[in-house]
């Protein structure tokens, strides 16, 4: 789950179903989410992905080491194909998942970074968002470093040289804990419309324990945060929120804030949303605000990887069914 807000500058316009739109996004671009490490059996925490500035040439080499900017550290650094691997998985699973959802996280890690080109994938190890070293989990994991170290080593090891691609180069790959029952299309969440990124059906997320969770706030607290978004709250608070559109994979499309039309993305940004997926009520001086999922729902629904890997997908099966249209390559 964690990288930037994507910009694609120099691709040729295409449609929905198209290889790559030629859409200009936000700049610049922020490091993923500060939040702190999970606890070893919740859910993943939410990763910030943008598209790359700029798709790979052809095919990359699976087996060459990867360049990453460490927040933690304040600088570049470079690891190995195995550490990477190891890190990104333990930065966005427990470490008691199943091998499968495992692997299927290590290629689709492996070959988001990839497809950034020579932009290095952001991280910030001391939270483990992104990546983490071996001294951050031997800190985090104390006597169960050595057996849970050495199981993730194996795992890489299996799937070190193989990467999802989509027509022969590494595919944007990225991925979120848990989505609204659907995964999103990246043009609604990044404007950016990759055709291996349009969705797919992921009805094991319903079955997740936090997919539907509430928040309240006071009357108070949400008059602030409306004027932070520039504007003045008036009338009766049960009518300052219209009925929200809803995009294909039942996320907020758009919804009418006291008179002003907002994306749901923003929204989601503005209120600190687990996801867009969200309706908005009031009652006895709050609202409650729910939601459907965690994270920004395109790609790789990590709880839906896991429940596939306990029906007995493989995680090559996993990929595919995320990414349509996408291959693995391995050991090319």
């Amino acid at each position: 789950m964690k990288k930037t807000l994507w910009g694609v500058l120099a691709l040729s316009v295409l449609a929905a179903a198209a290889p790559f739109a030629a859409l200009l996004l936000p700049a610049p671009r922020p490091l993923p989410e500060p939040t702190a490490a999970p606890a070893e059996d919740a859910v993943p925490l939410p990763t910030s992905q943008p598209l790359p500035t700029a798709p790979p040439a052809g095919a990359a080499d699976a087996g060459k080491a990867l360049t990453l900017y460490d927040a933690a550290a304040g600088e570049e650094i470079t690891v190995s194909v195995a550490e990477f691997l190891i890190g990104a998985a333990a930065s966005e699973l427990p470490p008691d998942w199943p091998d499968d959802a495992i692997r299927a996280q290590m290629v689709a890690s492996h070959s988001y970074a990839l497809s950034l080109g020579e932009e290095p994938f952001q991280v910030n190890s001391a939270l483990c968002a992104g990546w983490t070293s071996a001294g951050v989990l031997r800190a985090r994991w104390g006597e169960d470093f050595s057996r849970r170290y050495a199981r993730l080593q194996e795992l890489a090891r299996e799937v070190a040289d193989a990467l999802l691609c989509y027509d022969g180069a590494p595919a944007a790959a990225c991925y979120h804990s848990i989505s609204a029952g659907h995964t999103e299309a990246s043009q609604n969440v990044w404007l950016t419309a990759l055709p291996y990124l349009q969705g797919v059906e992921s009805p094991w997320d319903a079955n997740v324990a936090d997919y539907e969770v509430s928040v309240t706030y006071s009357l108070p607290q949400m008059t602030a945060m409306l004027q932070s978004l520039g504007l003045t709250p008036e009338g009766e608070p049960a009518g300052w929120f219209g009925a929200p559109q809803w995009d294909d994979a039942g996320y907020v499309a758009q919804m009418e804030v006291c008179g002003t039309a907002f994306t749901g993305t923003r929204l989601r940004s503005a209120f600190s949303l687990r996801s867009a997926s969200f309706t908005v009520a009031y009652g006895e001086g709050q609202f409650t605000l729910t939601t459907r999922g965690y994270g920004h729902g395109v790609g790789l629904s990590q709880y839906g990887a896991k429940a596939m890997a306990e029906g007995g997908a493989g995680w090559q099966e996993i990929l595919t069914y995320y990414f349509p249209g996408c291959t693995v390559v391995q050991g090319a």
